[in-house]
């Protein structure tokens, strides 16, 4: 006797609840994959260029999340430096990772970096850092310049090493007020989430709030005391000293070194990351953390978001990342010729330039097949 299951059809509710669930889910995913690095992507207006009439600045932002989205409304001055900030960390991430296999590429105006930095990888953690570092970096400086509202010149307490008869004053860079903005301003995307304790996803927001405050830390501890002399025929009788930014590269420098010596974490228990390897010496807040291995970005991926190395540059002769052999993962590279064109014979005439020829040479380059 053959036995039949009757199917109950759904019901148009039903219908419009399942629509709606997807309709979340998808949302949720885009959220996720925005970021607010896409400031440094598309150019913002100051907020005294609107018009009247026009739709409010922060509404037209995409990849903030809601309280960043708050605070933009609070401080609307600040959104243009947190985007050159975000821009400035980008460049500097191509920079130190330009003879690499993943070479800090972005691929759009959204997410940036795209699928890769769902990883939580050591690349993923230097550019929370390097981003953040960028935001400290913009604002801090906006600040001496009279450039935002509700902040001026440094404050900080005079150094105790300071001679006594030097001077303590000038309009240094307000890395106190960058620090504590970049804090509430990047982390807020990470407070906001929810996830169950002690899942993957919370082990990942623990990973970017440590790394975003490895690379507030570059930045504030790598800030130092510059002075300027003063007297009769530059005398140096007597010396104005100031708290001064380091220069970013320095601090993409020290965040690289981090990078190369960044710890494995995993989820612990009462919600705090712990050390896959505990023979290491615990990390500090100065230090970057992973929770997952990095792909070998050998071979275009849309998976991992690796782009490979197909087409790029490489030095035939180096043993490093940049050499030929590791940039293209033992696949051969090609050989071909191009022009160089460089300053050349350049000579100084009194009083005062200098003059160069253009010398145009013919030289070998690799690529990787």
């Amino acid at each position: 006797m053959e036995t039949r299951t009757s199917r109950r059809p759904c019901s148009s509710a039903e219908h419009l609840l399942l629509a709606v669930a997807l309709i979340a889910c998808s949302s949720q995913l885009l959220v996720d994959a925005n970021s607010w690095l896409s400031l440094a992507m598309n150019p913002i207006q100051r907020p005294e260029m609107y018009i009247i009439g026009a739709q409010p600045l922060c509404s037209q932002l995409t990849g903030l999340s809601q309280g960043q989205r708050k605070l933009c409304q609070l401080y609307q001055d600040h959104m243009v430096y947190i985007g050159e900030g975000a821009k400035t960390g980008i460049n500097e991430c191509q920079y130190q990772f330009r003879h690499r296999r993943w070479n800090c590429s972005t691929v759009d105006n959204a997410s940036v970096f795209g699928r890769v930095m769902q990883i939580g990888s050591r690349e993923t953690a230097f550019t929370y850092a390097i981003s953040a570092a960028g935001v400290v970096n913009a604002v801090s400086r906006a600040c001496r310049e009279g450039e935002l509202s509700t902040c001026g010149c440094s404050r900080a307490a005079r150094p105790r090493d300071l001679p006594r008869d030097w001077l303590w004053g000038g309009c240094g860079d307000n890395v106190n007020y960058g620090y504590r903005f970049a804090r509430e301003f990047v982390d807020a995307r990470e407070r906001e989430k929810n996830y169950p304790q002690g899942s993957k996803e919370d082990a990942r927001t623990l990973m970017n709030l440590q790394n975003n405050e490895a690379g507030r830390q570059s930045v504030y501890n790598l800030a130092n005391v510059a002075c300027k002399c003063h007297g009769v025929s530059g005398s140096c009788s007597l010396k104005t000293c100031w708290l001064q930014l380091a220069d970013f590269r320095r601090v993409g420098e020290f965040l690289k070194e981090k990078y190369d010596s960044a710890a494995a974490m995993r989820i612990g228990r009462k919600r705090k990351l712990e050390q896959v390897d505990k023979r290491f010496n615990a990390p500090t807040p100065e230090d970057l953390v992973y929770i997952d291995q990095s792909p070998d970005y050998c071979l275009k991926n849309e998976t991992t978001g690796s782009m490979g190395t197909l087409g790029r540059l490489c030095n035939k002769t180096s043993e490093g990342m940049d050499g030929c052999e590791l940039m293209c993962c033992g696949r051969g590279y090609d050989q071909f010729k191009t022009y160089k064109h460089e300053r050349c014979h350049c000579k100084f005439h009194w009083c005062c330039y200098v003059k160069c020829k253009r010398c145009t040479s013919l030289v070998d380059q690799f690529v990787c097949k």
